[in-house]
Parts: C-alpha cells; structure tokens; sequence
C-alpha cells in the first residue's frame, strides 16, 4: 500500500470519528430539546450512525440516500429506543437534519473549490481533514447554542412542535442550490455552463447558502417566539382558572362564617330547648335535639385551624384528597393576624405547592408516601415550606406551569423560591416578604 492510499484511509477514518462525535452531540441535542434522559442508548445510536456513514462512503451514494437515512436514524432511534411521541420528534428532527444539509452544502462548496485548485493529495487530503473537522466543530457548537437558547420542554410547547415542519423548506433550498449548481461529486461535472443556474460559481452557491442559514434562523426564532407566546397565554388561563377556584374557596370561607355568626346568635334559645326537656325529664326528646344541634355544628367545623378561614377551607380540600389517595399528611400551618399576603395570592402558593406533592406521591414512591406543609412568621417575613416523598425515577425537576404560578406570586411579594431534591424527597421553600424593603430594613 503506497504512501497515498495510507493518506487515504487515514482521512476516511478521521472522517469516521469526526462524524461519530457529531452523532454523539445531536444525541445530546435531542435529549436537551425533548427532556428525555437515556444515556445507555448513546453508544448505540452513535454505532448505527457510524455504521451507516461508512456504507455511504464505501458505496458512494447519493446525498438524497444520506439524508433518508439519517432522517430514518433520527427518527426510529427516537420512537422505538427512547419512547417518544411523533410529534416530540418533529422540533429536534427538523433542525438537525436542516444544520447537518447546511454543512454538507458549505463541505461541498469548499470541496469543489479546493478541486478546482488542482491540489496535489499530499495537501489536499489534509486540506480536507482540517475542512472537515472545522465544519463538525462549528456544527455541534450550533448545536449547542440552539438547544441553549430554544430548547425547552414543560410540555405546554409540545402543542405547536408542528410549526417546526416550517424549517422543512430550507433543506430543499440547499439540495436544489447542491444539485442545479453542480457541487456534488456524483453530478456530472461535464455539463456544460449553461446548464442549471446559467454559469454557475462557488461564490454564488456559497451565498444561497449562507442566505437560506439567516431564513433557517430567522424561522427558528420565529417558531421559538410563537410557541413563548402559546405557553404565557396557556399559564395565564391556568393562573386565571385557579383565580376563579380560589373565589370558590373565598365565597365558601363567607358562607361558613355567616351560618357560624347565627349558629352562636341562636346558641342560647338552644340552651333553653334542652334546659327545658330536661327539666321535663323529657331526656328522649333532650337527646334526639342534642345530636341534631351536634350534627349542625359538625357541619360549621372544617377541622383545621390556621387563623385563615378560606386557608382553613382550602387545606382541609387538599388534605383530605390526598388521604383519599392512601397520602400520610402533616401540616403545621398558622396564619399570622393582619397578614398582609392576600389570600388569593396565599392559595395559588398553597394549592399549586401541594397539588404538585400530591402529583408525585402518586406516581409511587418506596413505602408510605408522606406530605408535610409547614407556615409560619419569622420576624417580617412568612415562611412555606412544602415536602414530598417522591420516587428516585421522578427526581428530574419539570419547571411546569403549577411552579411558574408560585414564582409569580414569591415576585410579588419580593420573596425567594428555593427547591431541594435529593434522597427520595422534594422540598419547596418559599419566603414572602411581609413589608416592603427599605434602605432602612
């Protein structure tokens, strides 16, 4: 084997590692835009692809036969291996394969210019290694940067994932500029100049190029802004849904205390009822009045006692759901007098905190599941804190809409919201302010 054969198979296997970790960074990359965590299928999609680029190489094939394939990869590696939905698969699929046809269209600009050059191969094939590997570089840090900046996956986005289909066109414009200009090496490069685009030039297929990458991205953001925007009208009918709820709980909380304000008005002319029949040893009729007046007041009692009767209501709704669900529930909460934290505000915080608690204790947990929710004032601030027993396959934090509700409300009130995970257990720790901060303060 002569020295350049050598140099030839040594670029075939660069060629082989630089695409192996460009397949190991769109792994990545479709972890980051879907959520879905399964790093043990990394080595075997890497593999497949691998495997796949090296019979394209060794046969030849057109680029039409590398872009089903890779699509197919993406696609079934994606549904059969990580369990995801088709309409999951449509934002990370779209925009890989749309980068990875914008590198190969500049690969083979730069490839036909250097050939046009007449290098010899002692320069040329490390020419196109160094090309080769600057691209993939630039690729897996465009890669990088887009899951960065657009990625994003609470679930509300997962609504307008179609929109995405929108970047389709821009991997046509790019096989229509490679295959009317003439770039790939497959086109018959006899064709006369003019044929295809009239006399054809690197410089002008390098600029259709770099225009339909600023469309590509012009589209990316625009897709990205119109899902943000889909997402804050799905949480602001969310946080306006739980609104309505909560005037549930306040009218409840004035209904209660107006039946409580006669119960005590009329407490007395009940005292005289039973202070007679009793006297009349008339004890049959004493009992049968006294376990009706018994039964009336059991009605008044809502069982928990913070100082908040609309608290009162809505804890003792959320408390007795979660022991319906086989949930153990410890409260230890006490509404300070003269709170200054509106009680809508309060139960937005309280029931998202333990909506979210009860939510992963029902996904299971290792023995009982148990909910502990802890108020109280520490000097000007009010303190909540929320934990939950959750199952170890649960503890990737979801940054969903019942959270983004809470942090609404802890700006409000110039507070912190703090989350720990760890050892089978997820804590919510919320600080209000009680009075507004001061240079004084």
């Amino acid at each position: 084997m002569g020295d350049i054969e050598i140099l030839s198979v040594g670029f075939y296997i660069w060629w082989l590692l630089v695409n192996g970790c460009l397949y190991t960074a769109e792994f990545h990359f479709i972890q980051s835009f879907t959520g879905i965590r399964g790093k043990r299928h990394m080595i075997l999609y890497v593999g497949i692809s691998v495997l796949c680029t090296f019979l394209v190489m060794y046969y030849q094939s057109p680029g039409i036969v590398r872009l089903i394939l890779h699509m197919g990869i993406i696609l079934g590696f994606s549904k059969y291996q990580l369990g995801m939905k088709w309409r999951d698969m449509i934002a990370p699929a779209m925009i890989v394969l749309t980068l990875f046809t914008f590198m190969e269209g500049f690969q083979t600009v730069f490839m036909r210019w250097l050939a046009d050059q007449k290098i010899g191969p002692w320069a040329g094939i490390p020419v196109q290694m160094l090309l080769s590997g600057g691209l993939t570089l630039l690729l897996i840090l465009t890669l990088r940067f887009v899951s960065k900046k657009y990625s994003c996956h609470t679930g509300q986005e997962k609504m307008l994932s179609h929109l995405y289909l929108l970047l389709f066109p821009c991997i046509f414009i790019v096989w229509v500029i490679r295959s009317g200009l003439g770039l790939d090496m497959w086109v018959n490069r006899n064709l006369s100049t003019n044929q295809a685009f009239m006399n054809p030039t690197n410089l002008w297929a390098l600029l259709w190029i770099l225009g339909t990458c600023a469309i590509f991205f012009i589209l990316l953001n625009l897709v990205s802004r119109i899902n943000a925007i889909s997402i804050q009208e799905a949480e602001q009918k969310s946080l306006e849904a739980q609104i309505r709820k909560q005037n549930t709980y306040l009218e409840e909380a004035k209904k209660r205390n107006q039946q409580y304000r006669m119960f005590q008005h009329d407490i007395q002319n009940h005292f005289l009822v039973l202070s007679g029949l009793i006297h009349e040893k008339n004890y049959d009729e004493a009992e049968k009045y006294f376990e009706k007046l018994h039964r009336i007041s059991d009605k008044l009692l809502v069982g928990i006692e913070t100082g908040n009767p609309v608290i009162d209501i809505l804890l003792n709704e959320k408390i007795n759901f979660a022991k319906l669900n086989h949930i153990e529930v410890k409260h230890e909460v006490q509404i300070p007098s003269g709170c200054s934290v509106e009680d809508m505000d309060l139960c937005v915080i309280l029931a998202n905190a333990i909506d979210n608690a009860v939510q992963a204790c029902v996904k299971g947990v290792n023995g009982q599941p148990v909910i502990s929710i802890f108020l109280r004032k520490r000097h000007n601030f009010l303190i909540i804190e929320v934990t939950n027993t959750m199952h170890l396959e649960h503890e990737t934090l979801k940054y969903g809409t019942g959270l983004k509700n809470i942090q609404h409300m802890v700006e409000k009130y110039e507070g912190t919201m703090e989350i720990e995970m760890g050892g089978g257990s997820f804590r919510l720790t919320i600080l209000l302010c009680l009075q507004p901060f001061t240079k004084a303060n």
